[in-house]
């Protein structure tokens, strides 16, 4: 995920993918222990200046606080772009695990999903229960906001790395698709998502971001992490 991230892959063997409908609200093969999110959850450590900060828009006149908009008209619940389905190849780092998959053809810099879960301080008390999280991400370094998916979430938590996944149908060898922080015109705060990269992804491929190299590296040093997550406030 990014920033505080995590990770889920694809394979050779996995073919054509199936469509999945939701049930009963729920996107199809979503774990029945997890809360499914179609908006943030908010930690109650989050004092008014983490809130004004999450409230207050980028500055129109400085180019570099441009946020990408997710308008007030985007359809909340599960997504028609993606589904998670299971990883049955052996030689993908997540398998037995669950990635995130194009349902059809998306276009270069096409939202694919929001990225929601528990909005808390990125640092100090309020942070520490966040502190093992490996679906944690900064929204906002400035304004001490993360946001953390690991006990409730949407799709954008299925995301995996790109490193290791094998070529094939349906795979690649690169990120086709990011995390940016987000302006979200349906709740009037930051929040974040996952784009798609300039290559696009075509229908049947998963989509695989970069964790970056230090989450890697501290994967090494403690073995025995789930590889399906990835580690907290790597990427932002």
């Amino acid at each position: 995920m990014a920033g505080k991230t995590k990770a889920n892959p694809t394979s050779k063997g996995q073919g054509k993918p199936r469509s999945a409908k939701p049930t009963n609200g729920l996107p199809k093969n979503w774990p029945s222990s997890l809360p499914y999110l179609t908006s943030p959850i908010y930690s109650s450590a989050l004092t008014p200046d983490h809130l004004t900060a999450l409230r207050t828009p980028a500055d129109p006149f400085k180019q570099s606080e441009t946020l990408p908009l997710i308008p007030a008209s985007h359809p909340r619940g599960p997504s028609a772009r993606v589904h998670i389905l299971p990883i049955t190849n052996p030689s993908h780092p997540a398998h037995g695990q669950h990635g995130l998959f194009a349902v059809r053809d998306l276009a270069p810099g096409e939202l694919i999903a929001p990225y929601f879960g528990e909005v808390h301080p990125g640092t100090g008390d309020g942070a520490a229960r966040h502190a093992d999280s490996d679906y944690d991400l900064w929204v906002d370094r400035d304004g001490d906001i993360a946001v953390d998916a690991a006990r409730g979430g949407n799709e954008g938590r299925f995301i995996n790395d790109y490193r290791g996944v094998p070529e094939g149908a349906g795979t690649r060898r690169r990120a086709n698709a990011e995390f940016r922080a987000v302006w979200d015109g349906r709740a009037g705060e930051r929040g974040m998502g996952v784009f798609v990269l300039k290559a696009g992804v075509k229908r049947g491929e998963e989509v695989c971001v970069s964790y970056g190299k230090g989450f890697w590296g501290e994967r090494k040093e403690g073995e025995g992490r789930d590889c399906n997550k990835v580690q907290s406030l790597v990427m932002l």
